[in-house]
């Protein structure tokens, strides 16, 4: 969508020529979008569900569906999380629920409330929910659409970063941070290596909360989810990993994540 005061400018030449107001049609619109346009008086309709037409001091609303309700979190839940980057790296096609809790390791009941929660955003729907029927997830965004809509609700996939020895990386911990993106880019390896895992299972002692001996010691990442059930692999997906990284402002580091990101797109 276009700047505010751009978009008001092209209704309001379009209105002169047509002699008549102008109204914008959007078939979604996320709740900040929809924010945004109401503050700037800018007439318009989502098909079924609202129209606001300003000049008749008017707005109606047939369908008062969860985003317009405000029952959407402001973040996601992990489980969401996942779902919605699984999506997105499928290219944004239908996605069965049913084999999403063995994927994810987790109980279909999860991977019902995180499809829940992705449907109160209004951008992806749950189809199929007759006795008998395959539900699936489906929505009418593009990847690249879908992940910018959702900008608002994604969350940092880390929960706290730690340091360990070296001879403490077990072999079910993955390569992370600067490390994982070394491993997808031309990026040359970090001095300090990054790993990931799920749970911290070592003796409090046996880690520090910052960096102490930078040839003995490697960063550990503690994850929220493994987004190695997102990318089906043994490395992390692309989404999570640039989520991760979200603070590093390193030049040619964003550069990196920006090139792998474009390539989904």
């Amino acid at each position: 969508m276009d700047t505010v005061n751009s978009l008001k400018k092209h209704l309001r030449r379009i209105g002169e020529i047509c002699e008549f107001p102008m109204v914008l049609e959007m078939p979604r619109l996320t709740s900040q979008r929809r924010k945004t346009l109401i503050e700037a008086r800018i007439p318009f309709v989502i098909p079924g569900k609202q129209l606001y037409l300003p000049f008749l001091g008017t707005m109606l609303t047939e369908k008062c569906d969860a985003e317009l309700m405000g029952v959407m979190s402001d973040k996601l839940q992990p489980s969401a999380q996942q779902l919605l980057f699984a999506m997105i790296l499928g290219g944004c096609e239908p996605m069965l629920l049913s084999p999403l809790s063995k994927r994810f390791g987790v109980t279909a009941m999860t991977i019902t409330r995180a499809a829940d929660q992705l449907c109160r955003t209004n951008l992806i729907k749950k189809v199929g929910t007759g006795i008998g029927a395959k539900k699936m997830l489906v929505t009418e965004c593009t990847p690249k659409e879908l992940y910018q809509e959702m900008q608002p609700y994604l969350i940092q996939p880390v929960r706290k970063t730690v340091y360990i020895s070296k001879e403490d990386v077990q072999p079910e911990m993955f390569s992370a941070g600067l490390s994982a993106l070394s491993d997808m880019s031309m990026l040359n390896p970090p001095t300090i290596q990054t790993w990931g895992t799920l749970k911290l299972s070592l003796e409090k002692d046996s880690y520090t909360s910052s960096l102490l001996d930078s040839d003995r010691q490697c960063a550990l990442q503690i994850w929220k989810y493994d987004p190695r059930n997102i990318s089906q692999t043994e490395m992390i997906d692309v989404l999570s990993l640039a989520l991760s990284m979200a603070e590093d402002e390193d030049e040619r580091t964003r550069q990196c994540l920006e090139e792998l990101t474009e390539r989904i797109w």
